[in-house]
C-alpha cells in the first residue's frame, strides 16, 4: 500500500487537485462513483488488490516450506512497492518468484532486479522465457561458456521471438508496399516489434550484443583476397541469466528442464 506522505504520492494527489488533474479524472472519478479525494483510496486499494494476488501466488509456490522469518520479509520490503501496481498476472506471477528467490537465494540475486522486472512487459517475459530454453538445451557438445551464455544471431533471436516471421528490409516495403499483402505488411510491422523488445533487452542489459570481424577469402581477376566482414553475435550477460533464473515460476523452470 503507498503511504500518502511519500513525496511521489503527495506530488500525484497535488496534481490532481490541479485543473489539469481535475480535467483528466473526474469523468472517471465520476464514472466511479468517487470524488478526487477518494482517488488516492482507490488506488490504495487497487495496490492492495494487487499485492494480494502476488502474495497468494507467492505462498502457493512456496508450498511446505518453513513460515517466514523477519528477517525475509526485511528483504523483500523493497520489492513490494514495486509489485503492487503490476496487474498483469503474466508478470505477478514473476514478482512471486523474485520474492521467493530473495529469500531463498544465498547469491545471485541483486535487489536491482526488482527495477528491471519493474520495465518488463509480458510479452518481453515469455519472450526471454523461450530464448533461455533455446540457450540452455542440451547439444552434446562441451561449452566454452558459462552455462545460458552461449551466443546466438540475429535470425535466430527473431525465430525465437516467432518463428513464422520473415526477413523484410525497409527498402523492400518502401518499394513495394503497394504490391504487397495484408499478412507481408503485418509481418514487417512485427518484425519492427521484435527488433524493439531485443533493444529493449539489451538496454537492460538482459542481453548483449558485438560486432564480430570474419574473414572470406573470394577471388578477383584469378587472385585470392581476403575480405573482412562484421556480424552482430548476441548473448545473454550473467547479469541476464542470474535476473530469468530469479524471476522464472517453478512450472516454466520444469519446462526448462526437460
Amino acid at each position: 500500500m503507498m503511504d500518502p506522505k511519500l513525496p511521489e504520492v503527495a506530488g500525484v494527489l497535488a496534481f490532481l487537485q490541479t485543473d489539469v488533474g481535475k480535467k483528466l479524472v473526474t469523468p472517471l472519478a465520476e464514472q466511479l462513483g468517487l470524488s478526487l479525494g477518494d482517488i488516492g483510496e482507490f488506488y490504495r486499494s487497487c495496490q492492495s488488490v494487487v499485492l494480494a494476488k502476488i502474495l497468494t501466488k507467492w505462498g502457493a509456490a512456496r508450498g511446505s516450506k518453513p513460515p517466514l522469518r523477519q528477517e525475509d520479509l526485511l528483504k523483500v520490503m523493497p520489492l513490494l512497492q514495486l509489485a503492487s501496481v503490476q496487474s498483469d498476472e503474466e508478470l505477478q506471477a514473476r514478482w512471486a518468484a523474485l520474492l521467493e528467490s530473495t529469500v531463498t537465494a544465498t547469491d545471485a540475486v541483486l535487489p536491482s532486479f526488482g527495477q528491471t522486472l519493474s520495465q518488463l512487459s509480458a510479452e518481453e517475459a515469455k519472450f526471454l522465457d523461450r530464448l533461455f530454453i533455446f540457450v540452455t538445451q542440451p547439444t552434446g557438445n562441451l561449452s566454452e561458456h558459462r552455462m545460458g551464455r552461449d551466443p546466438f544471431d540475429y535470425a535466430t533471436l527473431v525465430r525465437v521471438y516467432d518463428p513464422r516471421l520473415t526477413a523484410m528490409n525497409p527498402a523492400e516495403r518502401q518499394v513495394f508496399k503497394d504490391a504487397m499483402t495484408k499478412e507481408q505488411l503485418e509481418n514487417y510491422d512485427k518484425l519492427t516489434q521484435a527488433e524493439l523488445v531485443i533493444q529493449d533487452l539489451e538496454r537492460l542489459g538482459i542481453i548483449t550484443h558485438e560486432q564480430m570481424a570474419e574473414e572470406h577469402l573470394h577471388i578477383a581477376a584469378g587472385t585470392p583476397l581476403a575480405q573482412t566482414t562484421l556480424r552482430s553475435e548476441y548473448s545473454f550477460t550473467q547479469y541476464g541469466v542470474s535476473f530469468v533464473r530469479a524471476v522464472t515460476p517453478r512450472e516454466v523452470e520444469k519446462e526448462q528442464a526437460t
